[in-house]
């Protein structure tokens, strides 16, 4: 009977678990980031949301109009167009296709469509050292923060107005509206970051919701959004300034 030495028996087994535990846990995943932050986004489309909410546009309520949005310009142009549209509809306006088909000419503008943003640091900031002295180390001292704090904030303005198609005479404007949104991030002592403001619900800490906290005042929905006051223009239903509305009624 040949006997195989104990090294060789365990040869195989020993390479065959290697390759086993080799095999497992391997990966890798594949991350990708947008050109604009999902941040920067929210901000705009929040503070637009908010300044549209405090249009009125009840006086044009089963009026047949065209909404002209040549001079609406900004970067998210389809939600800007498109959700003027929808507060209009909601609110009775008939919007037409053509020009023709319309009594009144609504035009929109957009004056201010942007972000800003500012920093605080109370602490000591980061230092470069250069090389004046020989014998000195170079390099860069890290900042040490107390308190850090960074604001960034959107801003919307818009304004719209309408007019007689036939006649060119002006039946409606909503004046100049103007709101913002904003986020907040704190960190105190290394400790953090602490979120709030108006695009969060409540506020968080390293991503986890404090318990018992209420969504920010001014955050953008319609329960909290203020009440436009009613835009009642002189003569509006008068049969001289409305002589052909009878014609596009549907």
């Amino acid at each position: 009977m040949t006997i195989i030495p104990t090294r060789r028996r365990w040869l195989p087994a020993g390479l065959a678990a290697t390759v086993a535990l080799a095999s497992v846990g391997c990966g890798t995943t594949r991350t990708t980031g947008t050109a604009r932050t999902g941040t920067e986004q929210l901000l705009l489309t929040t503070a637009w949301d908010k300044a549209l909410m405090r249009v009125d546009f009840r006086p044009l309520t089963g009026v047949p109009v065209f909404l002209d949005t040549a001079n609406v310009t900004a970067v998210d142009q389809g939600w800007v167009v498109s959700s003027l549209r929808e507060a209009m509809l909601t609110q009775g306006v008939l919007i037409r296709e053509k020009r023709e088909q319309a009594q009144f000419i609504v035009e929109a503008r957009v004056g201010a469509y942007g972000t800003d943003d500012d920093s605080m640091l109370v602490g000591i900031p980061q230092t470069s050292v250069p090389p004046t002295v020989t014998g000195i180390p170079t390099g860069t001292i890290p900042k040490l923060p107390l308190i850090e704090r960074s604001r960034q904030s959107a801003v919307a303005k818009l304004a719209l107005f309408a007019y007689d198609r036939a006649s060119g005479q002006l039946v409606w404007s909503s004046g100049t509206v103007l709101d913002q949104a904003d986020t907040k991030t704190v960190t105190v002592g290394g400790f953090g970051p602490i979120k709030s403001g108006s695009i969060q619900d409540g506020t968080d800490i390293a991503g986890f919701k404090i318990p018992m906290t209420e969504g920010d005042g001014n955050a953008p929905n319609a329960s909290k959004a203020r009440k436009p006051k009613p835009y009642a223009p002189p003569d509006l239903q008068t049969p001289s300034n409305l002589s052909d509305l009878d014609s596009f009624k549907p």
